[in-house]
């Protein structure tokens, strides 16, 4: 009896192993399920909203998100003017000469290829006078105070050989606000490459990379229309390439009637009335970035002859004639399946 007793207890016990056995594993996978979902996150970093959207389920999708941000901070450090440590700073504090990183190496040798394919339309040492205008508190600066910053615009004015930046005047200032932002979005999308990742989307508010998607391949982009901000102007589909859109709405006052915005010509310290918005589709972020500033600053008929141009790049430009809205778009731009939503805007013939 007592054999008869102890089987019954061990096959009790054996049940019971058993069934904790399957439910760890079960456990097991769940948890091993949550960590190989695809992840999204947006963080607030490099003046705007960030969006980091992986779509591979990898179980380092956490640490990689978490890396990435990092990566941008750090660079945030390095090339924004908030961070009074940041390397521009200590370049725009400097007397004549200063050593620079590699990397502020190349932000300044595709600054200056820029700025001499668009003859000064992208200009980094507009720095003294981006400064002067507030729109906040809604200050635009005197033709007098931009006559005096003037003097110091230009790529004449630095010089970069091996690791040294010399400038030609102490006062001589720089901003990389219109390039820095599209170079960090090129750093992550390598750090994610060299991940293993394939399919992810990183947007920084309006500078946007996107890679294959997983269940089309391409992603449907909407452009935003620069006087509706409910609504889209077009979109475009697109697979492993770079779409950066910049336009007068994004920061601006009106004062006497006009609209006061951010995008300044380098040439005149004034705003440019040229375009009212501008999108850019390239392999690279950085180039995209840049270039959506100048060809915004150049307008459409240069902008676009410009374009045309390049190869691997396209843009749609967007401007006011008549108080009508008009667009053109560069020769190859329909490879990208361009749909227009506002029905009433026209398409510019006579710039093509």
């Amino acid at each position: 009896m007592a054999l008869c007793f102890f089987s019954l207890n061990m096959k009790k016990r054996i049940i019971q192993i058993s069934f904790l056995i399957i439910l760890l594993v079960v456990i097991y996978v769940r948890i091993s399920h949550e960590k190989s979902k695809p992840l999204k996150e947006t963080h607030l970093a490099l003046g705007t909203f960030v969006t980091i959207d992986i779509q591979e389920k990898n179980k380092q999708n956490r640490e990689i998100i978490d890396s990435v941000f990092s990566l941008i901070q750090n660079y945030e450090k390095q090339f924004s003017l908030t961070y009074p440590e940041s390397e521009t700073n200590r370049i725009n504090n400097s007397e004549n000469s200063i050593r620079i990183s590699e990397d502020m190496q190349d932000i300044l040798r595709i600054s200056k290829q820029i700025s001499n394919e668009t003859k000064g339309a992208f200009d980094i040492t507009i720095g003294k006078i981006i400064q002067m205008y507030d729109f906040v508190d809604e200050i635009i600066p005197t033709q007098a105070e931009i006559d005096s910053a003037l003097v110091f615009v230009g790529f004449e004015n630095i010089d970069c050989k091996d690791d040294k930046l010399y400038k030609k005047d102490q006062r001589v200032f720089i901003d990389l606000g219109g390039i820095a932002k599209g170079f960090i979005v090129d750093k992550a999308v390598t750090y994610l490459k060299q991940k293993g990742i394939t399919q992810a989307v990183i947007n920084a508010g309006g500078d946007l990379f996107v890679m294959r998607n997983p269940e089309t391949d391409v992603w449907k982009i909407g452009i935003q229309h620069p006087r509706n901000p409910s609504a889209l102007f077009g979109s475009v589909e697109v697979q492993d390439m770079a779409v950066v859109t910049s336009g007068d709405y994004e920061q601006f006052f009106t004062k006497d009637g006009k609209r006061i915005h951010h995008i300044i010509d380098p040439q005149t310290g004034f705003p440019s009335y040229k375009s009212v918005s501008v999108t850019v589709i390239a392999p690279n972020t950085t180039i995209a970035d840049a270039l959506c500033t100048a060809i915004f600053v150049m307008g459409p008929e240069k902008g676009i002859k410009l374009v045309n141009l390049k190869e691997a790049i396209d843009a749609l430009i967007i401007f006011e004639k008549n108080r009508e809205l008009c667009y053109v778009i560069s020769k190859n731009f329909d490879k990208y399946y361009f749909t227009l939503i506002d029905s009433t805007a026209k398409f510019s013939k006579d710039l093509q």
